[in-house]
């Protein structure tokens, strides 16, 4: 049976690149029995040049992040984790045009998450084809907690690496929506 997407506890995942959030949120979706939001901009980025493209290919990406966060909310149960959100757009617009589109600066609401989780740079980095900043990864994360603290919302940082990190976020999890 569907839950009502009101009691849906929606948890963002956010870091630099490279730090296990889509890995996490794969382990975390299994745990808690639910769902996880991919990050639509890997699927954009597969079809389009990352090496050509502007701000409107960034609100394009930021529509369809929220879509698929609306779509998956309706398969979730008790919790829905997001691999990215917009804050993650936001700051990679802001570092490459040094300009935000203004869909995104005005969809980003303190209440879009009832928790913010970003990853530590524990984990090693791992190339891949859409990755380029592993000397910006330290960088990333005070930026995001930046964003975070500019949004005056509460976050927790998760750190270790395999199951200690999956733990780490487990606990943090099981902490915030403690009854």
């Amino acid at each position: 049976m569907e839950k009502a997407a009101h009691s849906i506890k929606k948890i963002a995942i956010l870091g630099a690149e490279s730090t296990g959030k889509s890995v996490l949120c794969e382990q975390l979706a299994k745990h808690y029995q639910t769902v996880f939001v991919p990050e639509y901009a890997r699927t954009y980025f597969d079809e389009h040049d990352i090496n050509n493209y502007n701000t409107d290919d960034l609100e394009v990406i930021a529509k369809n992040q929220l879509e698929l966060e609306n779509e998956y909310l309706k398969k979730a149960t008790n919790y829905l984790f997001c691999d990215t959100s917009l804050i993650t757009v936001k700051i990679w617009s802001t570092h490459k045009f040094n300009k935000v589109p203004k869909f995104i600066t005005s969809s980003i609401k303190p209440t879009d998450y009832d928790l913010y989780l970003i990853a530590n740079n524990d984990v090693q980095w791992t190339a891949d084809p859409q990755r380029r900043n592993e000397d910006l990864r330290e960088h990333l994360f005070k930026w995001n907690k930046h964003e975070l603290q500019k949004l005056n919302v509460d976050y927790k940082i998760i750190k270790g690496v395999d199951e200690e990190r999956l733990q780490c976020a487990i606990s943090l999890i099981d902490e915030a929506f403690k009854n």
